[in-house]
């Protein structure tokens, strides 16, 4: 099994930049279309503008990096959640970045 090492540290404004695979990205989105569409409103298709903003910086990321708030970890480790505690390798990969960026 091979786990690529990521350096995080804090950059201007309270941000962390974080390398995301093209693979981890697709495990993000797919838990915020389970979490957004899913329901967790109620009636689905409710986006909070945090998710928004996680969303489009997804969308938009260059060179496989992520500029991510606290706040914004913290809501893809919520929405990681959906999967019950089954994970492949990118989600685990995932779930441990945003950890790390909540434990630093």
């Amino acid at each position: 099994m091979h786990f690529r090492v990521v350096t995080l540290s804090w950059k201007k404004g309270g941000r962390m930049e974080v390398s995301l695979s093209s693979g981890e990205v697709h495990v993000i989105k797919i838990w915020a279309e389970s979490n957004i569409h899913g329901g967790h409103w109620g009636d689905g298709d409710f986006t909070v503008p945090e998710e928004g903003i996680i969303l489009k910086k997804l969308d938009t990321m260059k060179k496989n990096i992520l500029s991510i708030s606290e706040k914004e970890a913290q809501i893809i480790l919520g929405w990681s959640e959906s999967t019950m505690g089954i994970h492949t390798l990118e989600e685990e990969s995932v779930i441990r970045k945003m950890s790390s960026i909540l434990n630093m």
